[in-house]
This record gives C-alpha cells, structure tokens and sequence, in this order.
C-alpha cells in the first residue's frame, strides 16, 4: 500500500483529504506542518508521496519543500504542494525546487486524485 505524508495546519482539511485518500486505497500520515513533518521523516519513516499545504505558521509548505528536495534521503519524493492562496511567484519557486505539482484550493477531488496516482505511478 502507498503511504502518503499530510502536511497542513488546518486539521479539518487535513482529515478530510485523509479520508479522500485512505478511501481511494492509500495509507496517510500526518503533520501540522513543516517542522513537525521534517522530524516525522527524519524519524526514518517510509513515504511514498508528500502533500502539502503552503500557508502553515512555524514554516511554509514552500520552505518544507526546499527543505525536503535537500534531504539526503527524502529528496527523491514525489511533492504535491497545495494552497488557497498560490501566486505565479510562488508556483514558480515551487516548480524549480521540484514539486512534482502546484494546486489552488479549492480543488477538483476527482483531479486531485489523479495527480496523486500520477505521483505516486512515476518512477
């Protein structure tokens, strides 16, 4: 089974995409946000896929980003990065630091599901 890595501040949204997901036959965990989702990974636990939210306090999707393209052993990841609040700046740097996909919320549940198969499908 796939194991999925939720990132996102608001816990409502993020059981609610955690249902989505478990429904669709993927396995999730969760994190607050960057911080707390960079100690989860280096606590040598498996993922297969990131999703992330941006605007999160103590540290912003996109820093959890470049900090996760850095990781020795996390770097190679699929990255799904997500926000209500994404501006070409944003989805630019998101982009050259390597996510595999930048989405503004609200989005579409039947695509969204079909960037995370995309995600998780590539090599």
């Amino acid at each position: 089974m796939k194991r999925i890595l939720l990132v996102d501040d608001h816990e409502i949204a993020r059981q609610a995409l955690k249902s989505f997901l478990e429904h669709h036959g993927y396995a999730c965990d969760e994190a607050e946000h960057g911080v707390a989702a960079l100690a989860w990974l280096e606590g040598d636990h498996h993922v297969d896929l990131i999703i992330s939210d941006n605007q999160m306090p103590v540290m912003s999707g996109l820093e959890f980003l470049v900090h996760v393209k850095a990781g020795a052993h996390s770097g190679s990841i699929p990255f799904i990065l997500y926000s209500g609040n994404i501006t070409d700046a944003v989805r630019s740097q998101a982009q050259q630091a390597g996510a595999l996909a930048v989405v503004s919320k609200p989005y579409n549940f039947s695509e969204f599901i079909m960037i995370v198969t995309q995600a998780l499908e590539t090599p």
